[in-house]
């Protein structure tokens, strides 16, 4: 029928000249033609303006949300987002459908009204980001990915089980169907294919490391020398055992840095310190406790050398080793010695002897009103500090050597000053203690390097010649740079405190000379201590002690 309408109007047409230019001019208007479909959406007979709105819409919506997919139990999507819809080539491929014959071209209009429509599809022009889509499905991948698991043992407590070997999965090659489905508008969820991996490993090898492990902890483990020894539990084997896959096997291993703490600790109670020598003098130094200008030169003394003793140790490191040899082996039957070692003491007998402590080369004494809590925590610091050592060259810290000041060593709670306010601290009052160490350091003409005197002037103290000390902040700090070494004795009374250096310091002679008071605006003071060395030791110099003191609370 359709034939005989075509040819009949087509003999009319060409009867009346109809197909000339201008009748070519009007059919060919910007129009889609009759049966038009873009996307699935009928546009016949749309202008260019509308067609392009209409096309727009459609690129919205294809573009928006995301593209369902499945792998095997991983559910995801794909973020439409990354298409897009070239609307200018979807508008042009919809209005030259259907034109692409002359008859068509001509007939088209004619024949759509006649009821002659054939159907003209056009899908939208889409293009896809390749790297964002890429992005996409590398998410997807980190989802669905899965390692082989190459089994291995799983203790509790000190039994044994095997977990078995798994396959892991790769997500396959999805580009190209993700990039079909999202040109497509794909709605219904896309299944993605999925490549499984096999372990590397078998029942059979889980089978024989579990075995292993049950062996290994079978018993204890012990390494024993000279009536000592150290053993290790079962239970306190099992938590440090794994096994990893080490090339394409499955290996029973010890955790090492938690067996060597573990056998560290048990190490503790074997270990016998080593004992430092020391000196003992005999008779008790000069008292120098003058506040205004002095000398001082060195003095002989008496000094007998303690020996020190070596202790014994445990060598951790090996005997870690051997350990976890026995305990892989799971082999309870073979003797390895435990591993001991010699501890030296840091001052041994010989080097006490070779110090060259032959002299007193300083010392001072001040004095406390008895009875108060300060005095206990000036007693308690005396105590700790006693016999210490400072070797040639070394720097001596009093808060390295004394420690914090808490209660459970044996300080109490007494008025201190920090950030120049009185306040009530556990181990107050021992800034009298770094006083007299300071001056005992200042009359042996020992370098200072750290030091901070009192906010205020006190009055027990020297002016312009005196230190506080605070935990962690503020400290005194003596060099030695004598060549020998150094001997810190420490006495006390119930009212007074003595730090006494021994040592040879080439018999430098040392004089404090104290400058005028000078008032500051709005009170204190200002004061300057010059030190003098002079010795045969070739040491010589003049430091100047400078210090500002402001105004005493009226608290204290």
């Amino acid at each position: 029928m359709r034939g005989k309408v075509v040819a009949g109007v087509l003999a009319a047409l060409l009867g009346t000249g109809a197909l000339g230019a201008g009748a070519l001019v009007v059919l060919g208007s910007a129009e889609a033609l009759p049966g038009t479909t873009v996307a699935g959406r009928d546009v016949s007979g749309l202008d260019e303006a509308t067609l392009r709105s209409a096309v727009e819409g459609l690129a919205a919506a294809r573009t928006r949300g995301a593209l369902p997919v499945t792998a095997e139990d991983v559910r995801g999507e794909v973020d439409r987002g990354v298409t897009q819809v070239d609307v200018d080539a979807t508008v042009d491929a919809a209005l030259r459908a259907g034109r692409d014959g002359t008859v068509d071209r001509v007939l088209g209009p004619l024949l759509g009204a006649a009821g002659g429509e054939t159907g003209r599809p056009v899908e939208l022009v889409i293009t896809v980001e390749e790297s964002a889509l890429q992005a996409e499905v590398e998410r997807l991948a980190e989802a669905v990915d899965r390692a082989p698991d190459p089994g291995g043992i799983e203790v509790r407590g000190t039994a044994v089980s095997g977990r078995q070997p798994r396959a892991g999965r790769l997500l396959g090659d999805v580009l190209t169907p993700v990039r079909q489905a999202l040109q497509q508008g794909r709605e219904e969820p896309l299944d993605l294919p999925v490549t499984a991996v096999a372990p590397l490993t078998t029942a059979a090898d889980v089978d024989g490391v579990v075995q292993q492990a049950r062996r290994a902890l079978g018993g204890p483990y012990r390494l024993s020398k000279d009536g000592e020894s150290l053993t290790v539990s079962p239970a306190e084997v099992a938590p440090l055992l794994s096994s990893p896959l080490v090339g394409d096997a499955l290996v029973l291993e010890v955790d090492l840095p938690k067996l060597n703490e573990l056998v560290a600790r048990k190490a503790e109670a074997l270990e016998r310190p080593a004992s430092e020598a020391g000196f003992v003098v005999a008779g008790a130094p000069p008292v120098v406790a003058g506040k205004g200008d002095l000398s001082w030169a060195p003095q002989p003394a008496q000094v007998a050398v303690t020996p020190g003793a070596t202790g014994l140790a445990v060598d951790v490191e090996p005997a870690t080793a051997r350990l976890s040899e026995l305990i892989t082996a799971g082999d309870r039957t073979t003797e390895r010695q435990l591993p001991l070692k010699v501890v030296e003491p840091e001052l041994t007998t010989a080097g006490a002897q070779a110090a060259g402590v032959r002299s007193l080369i300083g010392t001072f004494t001040t004095s406390f009103q008895a009875g108060q809590p300060r005095a206990t925590n000036i007693r308690r610091i005396a105590e700790i500090v006693n016999g210490a050592y400072i070797a040639p060259g070394e720097t001596f810290s009093l808060n390295g050597t004394a420690g914090r000041r808490t209660l459970g060593r044996g300080f109490v709670a007494d008025g201190a000053i920090v950030d120049g306010e009185l306040t009530d601290e556990v181990g107050g009052g021992v800034s009298q203690f770094a006083t007299t160490l300071f001056n005992a350091a200042f009359f042996a003409g020992l370098p200072i390097p750290e030091h901070k005197p009192h906010s205020f002037y006190i009055s027990r103290y020297p002016p312009g010649r005196e230190s506080t000390v605070y935990f962690g902040s503020i400290d005194v700090k003596v060099q030695n740079d004598t060549g020998h070494g150094i001997h810190v004795e420490t006495s006390s009374t119930p009212g007074s405190v003595t730090v006494a250096l021994y040592g040879d310091n080439g018999g430098r002679r040392v004089t404090a000379s104290h400058g005028p008071r000078q008032p500051r605006e709005g009170g204190g003071f200002r004061i300057a201590v010059t030190r003098r060395i002079s010795g045969g030791d070739g040491v010589g110099g003049t430091r100047v002690f400078r210090t500002t003191y402001v105004p005493e609370p009226e608290s204290t």
